[in-house]
């Protein structure tokens, strides 16, 4: 059977409150957003989409657990607020991550290489980028100017410190009420 998968390491519910606050500031002042639900916010290592469960609980665990048996825990922290492709088209709204950024790259680097031997296609559109998605634009934004001018208000906000000190491979199902995430397995940085 295939599972939908990805892996991915989450935040403190810490900041999913204070994202999840913000995001209600949003809702009140822009339309045409689909937000994420604060306990759905989490950032991906890698999307692995429908994949076999015997090769995903099996292989790529195993290559996911001596991957990340060497790496000290990562501290981060979430800062700031912004858009990807561009102001011009906001398609992503994203909170920002800051701190001991290159380890996380570097980790998701060495996991990249890893899994080449399965054969997964690289999505080549973008280089990975470290960020927490809290909403994406369903259409072009009417009230464009409104909503950058509130995310620039928040380009420096911190919404709270975290540690990587695990990775969570995820299953998800799509359903009308949107995604329903389901961890199936933890990989503990370090060893540990």
């Amino acid at each position: 059977m295939k599972i939908r998968s990805f892996l991915a390491f989450d935040i403190t519910d810490e900041i999913r409150r204070e994202l999840g606050t913000m995001i209600q500031l949003f809702e009140q002042k822009t339309m045409g957003v689909k937000w994420v639900k604060p306990e759905l916010m989490h950032c991906t290592m890698k999307y692995f989409g429908n994949v076999e469960e015997d090769l995903l609980m099996g292989d790529i665990s195993r290559v996911i657990e001596e991957t990340v048996k060497h790496q000290a825990p990562i501290h981060l922290r979430s800062v700031g607020i912004g858009v990807f492709p561009n102001w011009r088209y906001p398609r992503v709204i994203w909170a920002g991550i800051a701190g001991e950024t290159e380890a996380a790259v570097a980790l998701h680097e060495r996991l990249k290489s890893a899994f080449v031997r399965f054969g997964f296609n690289e999505d080549k559109r973008d280089a990975f980028r470290l960020h927490l998605t809290i909403g994406r634009a369903k259409t072009l934004l009417k009230n464009k100017e409104m909503f950058i001018n509130l995310v620039e208000k928040l380009a420096d906000r911190e919404f709270g410190e975290f540690i990587i000190d695990h990775l969570t491979l995820y299953k998800s199902v799509l359903t009308r009420e949107g995604p329903v995430y389901t961890a199936l397995k933890e990989f503990r940085l370090g060893g540990q």
